[in-house]
């Protein structure tokens, strides 16, 4: 059974070698997949959004808005309306 396995590997490692960079990271981002399916099973899709790369760089940036105290909150829509007309 090792022999197979090692052949197939041979053969994965084949085929990746001859890849342009972007479908190398697609088969890298399948193997990502297949290594944490069981975790990602128990996440749930509509939420699945939250953990793609550019959502977590949002959420970077939100928290370092939060931590540099660049945020205001709002206590209703009106005060937010004055707010961007200017009437503050």
């Amino acid at each position: 059974m090792i022999g197979v396995l090692t052949d197939y590997r041979k053969e994965i490692i084949d085929e990746i070698k001859g890849l342009p960079d972007e479908k190398t990271k697609e088969v890298l981002e399948f193997v990502c997949f297949i290594k944490h399916r069981e975790v990602l099973s128990k996440i749930d899709t509509t939420q699945a959004y939250f953990w793609t790369p550019k959502w977590q760089e949002m959420e970077q940036k939100a928290n370092e808005d939060i931590k540099a105290n660049r945020i205001h909150q709002y206590h209703s829509i009106e005060e937010f309306k004055m707010k961007m007309e200017g009437n503050s």
